[in-house]
């Protein structure tokens, strides 16, 4: 038998843990400064460095990570968020000129201010806020200059708003009051007040990344209204309707950017998980590929002011983030940033293959496969089965250092895309709406034995992970399936849904009542589907962590699991992390909780 405990000993879940990233890049309107998100001081703080080259510098030293950043469209005004302690009421901060200290626009910590955008000469902000009533958004404009600021909109249910008119006299707002799948784009008159759905529509839809054509001939956005898949969309001035202006087959578009002279725009397309980069011109004809300088993932696109170049974050499976730059007529990247990587010399990071398999009804499952380097023991390799959050989510492959470690180790690691998983079209995404739910369970099943049956794999040593609705499905596999499992591992995972239709933020019950069911007319279903209801069929070793100030699933999730098994006298261990939210945002916090992973998986993998 392969034994992790013996396989490297010199390493470290730490040394994995500590490989910093740099996000969320932008650019000054003047086109010579960037600023970027890091975690190299322990949180995600704003960093900045010239464009043209030098050395980066550190911009703020909140006691909270950084969210989001914007400039100013006229200036060098940054705008910037935070929590506190991961809870998702969002305050608003303003860096004068990117220099100095940050000066708060928002003080009640009670409100989430959900950032929207700047007005184009700069002078106001839009955002949306919860103030009236804590379980909806309305929309509010702030004048920054004075601080004075008017609720522009009331309505019932989540909205944000999403880009203001080149005149300024009206705003692009994305209302979700249904679902997040089933949206509006409205457009609202800050002048006479009147609130119009300008895209009416049967069925659902979504859209993404509205902006307005600066000849003011119309709106360009991602959608995927009356299609399987999100495609580039022109909303026309004069029409109620959208006329496609670039599609691809069996892909999502999953952003764009369109150059400052308003002739190309850059896409950023989604293959099976991984991204590719195109340029498109205005009238839809494809300009060119552009080669990425890592087969990776790519979170956002923007142009520099001048139109001659890209920006945006890219990482990999074997290559953590850093910020680049494309010159669009050569295709030349340049990196911009160097996030500190490891301070020991680790053993090379590995690059997935991604396969499928035919669940219980024949639907095609896929699911990425990371292989160790090193030969496998006389019984095979020990497997570690990832299941991504969401559930309309995707996993992607993205940088992980947790991944990365086990492969070190000699465990293999399988991340699926069940049912219900984004990036696959319309149809598969709904394929575990509310009554379906267990049927994402058993494609879990599934994808677990197909890698059982491989010739390389220990089929007595093979565990689950899963991190928020991952970890209801951790939670269900093991109460659905218990003799399958060496091993369970849950951070921040769904017990009971019926206690998280309760518990969660206010202006989250709805939108997850639309997606799970709704707690008084699918209150059976709900039962049958909460593990918490079979949680004394589990039979492996389960390890589960929480942040303590999680708005999304909080911690009375864990604690039910914790209490249950515990008083059945099964092997259960808990870390209750303080001030940490829907995730664990601090660097001390990461090393102990993937600490403790690296331990579990020793004695019981």
């Amino acid at each position: 038998m392969f034994d992790t405990r013996t396989a490297d000993t010199s390493l470290s879940m730490t040394h994995y843990i500590d490989i910093c990233k740099a996000v969320k890049p932008a650019v000054s309107p003047d086109g010579e400064l960037l600023v970027y998100l890091s975690d190299e001081s322990g949180t995600a703080q704003v960093w900045t460095r010239s464009l043209a080259g030098g050395k980066p510098r550190q911009l703020t030293n909140l006691p909270e990570p950084v969210g989001n950043l914007a400039f100013n469209p006229k200036n060098r005004d940054l705008l910037i968020t935070t929590d506190w302690g991961g809870d998702e009421r969002h305050q608003l901060w303003l860096i004068e000129n990117a220099e100095g200290e940050p000066r708060l626009l928002t003080t009640d910590t009670t409100v989430v201010h959900a950032w929207g955008c700047w007005s184009p000469d700069g002078t106001q902000i839009a955002y949306g806020a919860n103030y009236r009533d804590r379980s909806h958004m309305d929309i509010h404009v702030m004048t920054v200059a004075t601080g004075e600021t008017k609720c522009v909109y009331e309505g019932i249910g989540w909205r944000s708003p999403a880009a203001f008119a080149p005149d300024g006299k009206s705003l692009l707002v994305n209302d979700c009051q249904r679902a997040m799948t089933d949206q509006d784009l409205c457009r609202l008159d800050l002048e006479t007040d009147a609130y119009e759905n300008i895209l009416p529509h049967e069925g659902r839809a979504r859209y993404q990344g509205p902006k307005f054509f600066k000849d003011g001939s119309g709106i360009l956005l991602i959608a995927d209204q009356e299609r399987e898949y999100l495609s580039v969309m022109v909303k026309p001035h004069d029409a109620a309707s959208l006329t496609e202006l670039a599609a691809f087959e069996g892909q999502d578009v999953e952003a764009l950017a369109i150059s400052p002279h308003q002739n190309r725009i850059a896409l950023v397309l989604n293959r099976q998980g991984w991204n590719d980069l195109l340029l498109i011109g205005r009238d839809g004809v494809v300009l060119k590929q552009l080669e990425m300088p890592v087969v990776g993932v790519v979170a956002s696109i923007a142009w520099t002011p001048d139109g001659m170049s890209l920006i945006m974050p890219v990482e990999g499976a074997a290559t953590s983030g850093d910020i680049w730059r494309c010159d669009v007529e050569s295709g030349v990247f340049t990196r911009l940033t160097d996030a500190p990587k490891a301070k020991v010399k680790l053993p090379a990071f590995l690059e997935p293959t991604v396969t499928s398999v035919a669940s219980f009804d024949s639907l095609d499952v896929p699911y990425f496969v990371y292989k160790p380097e090193r030969a496998p023991g006389r019984d095979g390799y020990p497997v570690m089965i990832i299941v991504h959050g969401g559930p309309e989510a995707q996993w992607k492959p993205d940088f992980r250092a947790d991944i990365q470690y086990m492969l070190a180790r000699g465990i293999m690691v399988i991340a699926p895309n069940i049912r219900g998983s984004t990036g696959y079209g319309r149809d598969y995404q709904h394929l575990d709406d509310r009554e379906l739910r267990m049927d994402s369970v058993a494609d879990l099943k599934a994808v677990r034995m197909a890698v059982a049956a491989r010739s390389d794999v220990d089929e007595s040593r093979i565990g689950v992970f899963g991190r928020s609705y991952g970890g209801f499905m951790v939670l269900s596999a093991m109460t659905e399936y218990p003799d399958l499992w060496k091993l369970g591992v849950e951070y921040y995972g769904i017990a009971n849904f019926l206690t998280l239709l309760q518990t969660t933020g206010p202006w989250r019950k709805e939108l997850r009542a639309i997606e799970y069911g709704d707690a008084e007319t699918m209150r059976d279903d709900l039962e049958r589907f909460s593990p918490i209801n079979r949680i004394g069929n589990i039979a492996a070793p389960l390890m589960i962590a929480h942040g303590l100030e999680d708005p999304r699933v909080t911690p009375c999730e864990s604690e039910m699991v914790y209490s249950c098994l515990r008083g059945l006298g099964k092997p259960i261990e808990y870390l209750r992390v303080p001030h940490e939210g829907h995730g664990f945002a601090r660097i001390e916090n990461r090393r102990r909780v993937f600490g403790a992973l690296a331990r579990f998986i020793d004695e019981n993998l």
